[in-house]
């Protein structure tokens, strides 16, 4: 009796494994079929395949002494334009009438800055998003100025923050104009003009040359010249940045004379290729401008092609942060590339059907696999060709529409701006139908 039901119990534990065994199959095929479809819109968007290197900035500098004693006023801020033999400063025997000119000489600056935005404030072409990278470049650099406790530097980027924060409420409407502004700074530098520092006569300081004007000196003035960019050599910089020297206290100042400065970086044999061939160079620095700089290539200093090099560029662009900059983290923009952004998770090889003619004439349809993502249309998933230019890291820029040349499928057609990719999803393929519920945009 004990044998018979033994017997009845083996084949009752097979019937519910076989059970527990179809019925994950049925889950795994069911949770495959109904993941969840994401997708993001194939927008429009501009990158750089970049070089990212230390600059040093190298210009004809002459250095600007004064052996007067007494405080001293700048007529002029960083960046500015001066003349052979201009003043660029006046030294003063007591400090109340060094402030007070030097107050009056930034009122006067802001009130020539306001005027200039109240009659050209309808033709800025700058957007509130350009400006607000101006204004988040000059906060960090006024931290980093209290930080390193240089409050002589302090005034020069205040008066640029004020004007971009002035310049951002023409363009966004937020003004009209500053007539009432200037009235009153106007009003307040007649009130300093009455005072009996203001009166008082300084000692000129004037400018050995032609150029754009700089208040500091940084030591590095004369460790390269621009007649010696052709001689620098890997491991040059570094040497050259050790021989940096004290600022003597009678420097009240430089000028930058010339066109064009140059900038130096040290690069791979493989940076260095890159580079000579580019036919479009141009720099990135967020704090001296929020738009690429062009240059052009100098030179490229390299006893052979395998080796390192030195890269030296030339520019022309200033204001008075390119003015000041030294030597600085640079990224060297080899080339630009604009179309649809799309993540590389969303690129899948993809069938596509293409219509051609044989040696007869004939038209006949083939199948080859191509670079492609999967769309959705309603409900409906369908495949798109795609044209890469450029592969980053985790994405993919492709043309906004197919050359002339290219081989386009006669299905669906080539990915277009704004289609929604899917970017998660699983079991793709091209025609599925997916439930609405499953979705996710």
């Amino acid at each position: 009796m004990e044998k018979d039901k033994t017997l009845l119990v083996k084949p009752i534990v097979g019937a519910v494994m076989t059970i527990l065994i179809l019925s994950y199959i049925v889950s795994v095929v069911l949770k495959a079929n109904f993941v969840q479809i994401k997708t993001e819109s194939a927008n429009i968007m501009t990158v750089s395949d970049s070089i990212s290197s230390k600059g040093y900035f190298i210009r004809d500098e002459h250095l600007i002494s004064s052996k007067d004693e007494g405080y001293i006023s700048y007529v002029f801020d960083d960046g500015d334009k001066v003349s052979k033999n201009e003043a660029v400063a006046n030294v003063y025997s007591n400090s109340e009438s060094a402030t007070v000119k030097q107050q009056m000489n930034r009122l006067q600056s802001q009130i020539d800055k306001l005027k200039v935005l109240d009659k050209t404030g309808s033709a800025i072409s700058t957007t509130p998003d350009e400006l607000d990278k101006t204004i988040s470049g000059d906060l960090s650099k006024m931290n980093q100025l209290v930080d390193d406790r240089d409050f002589k530097s302090t005034g020069n980027t205040l008066d640029s923050l004020l004007y971009s924060l002035n310049e951002r409420q023409i363009v966004t409407g937020k003004t009209n104009g500053f007539e009432s502004k200037i009235n009153e700074l106007e009003a307040e530098l007649e009130e300093l003009k009455k005072t009996p520092a203001a009166s008082a006569n300084g000692k000129a300081v004037r400018s050995p040359s032609t150029g754009y004007f700089v208040c500091q000196a940084d030591g590095y003035e004369d460790i390269c010249k621009t007649d010696e960019i052709n001689s620098i050599m890997p491991g040059d910089l570094s040497s050259r940045l050790e021989k940096k020297k004290e600022v003597s206290s009678d420097i009240i100042g430089k000028t930058i004379e010339g066109v064009y400065w140059y900038v130096a970086c040290e690069v791979n044999a493989e940076e260095a290729l890159k580079i000579k061939t580019s036919e479009n160079l141009s720099i990135e620095l967020p704090l001296v401008n929020n738009e690429l700089i062009s240059v052009e290539l100098e030179s490229i200093n390299q006893k052979s092609m395998t080796t390192d090099a030195v890269v030296i560029l030339r520019g022309s662009f200033m204001n008075k942060e390119m003015a000041q900059v030294r030597y600085e983290d640079i990224s060297v923009v080899v080339e630009t590339y604009t179309g649809i952004y799309i993540p590389k998770k969303a690129v899948h090889e993809c069938n596509v059907d293409f219509e051609i003619k044989d040696e007869s004439g004939n038209k006949k349809t083939v199948t080859k696999t191509v670079p492609g993502v999967y769309i959705k249309i309603g409900n409906e998933i369908l495949v798109k060709q795609i044209f890469p230019v450029y592969m980053g890291d985790d994405f993919v820029i492709c043309k906004k529409a197919p050359d002339d040349d290219d081989a386009v499928s006669n299905d669906t057609g080539p990915l277009k701006p704004y289609d929604n990719v899917v970017v998660e999803g699983a079991n793709l393929y091209d025609g599925k139908i997916i439930d609405r519920t499953n979705q996710k945009t």
